[in-house]
C-alpha cells in the first residue's frame, strides 16, 4: 500500500489521518476477569528461559503477555492431572 503524502501538504500540523486502521480496542486480547493479580518471580537458568519465551511465543505470539498465557495454560493442565490422580 503507498503513502499518499499529499495529505501531509493540507494538515497544519496534524497527523494524516488513518487510512486502514486496525481497531486496537476490539482487538485486545486481554480479559475481563478482574481477579487481583500477584507476580510470581523465580529464578531460572537463562538456557530455560529462553526455550520458555521461544515456546510462549510460537504458542501465543511474540507479543506481551505470552510468557504468562504459557504459564497459567501449564498451570491449567497440572491442577487437571492432578485432579485425576
Amino acid at each position: 500500500m503507498a503513502t499518499n503524502i499529499s495529505k501531509l501538504k493540507s494538515t497544519k500540523g496534524a497527523p494524516p489521518p488513518a487510512d486502514d486502521a486496525k481497531d486496537v480496542i476490539e482487538a485486545n486480547p486481554r480479559t475481563d476477569d478482574k481477579a487481583p493479580l500477584r507476580p510470581l518471580q523465580v529464578r531460572i537458568p537463562e538456557t530455560v528461559f529462553a526455550e520458555f519465551s521461544e515456546q510462549a511465543g510460537r504458542e501465543f505470539g511474540f507479543t506481551h503477555g505470552a510468557k504468562k498465557q504459557l504459564f497459567l495454560r501449564m498451570w491449567e493442565a497440572y491442577k487437571a492431572q492432578n485432579m485425576n490422580s
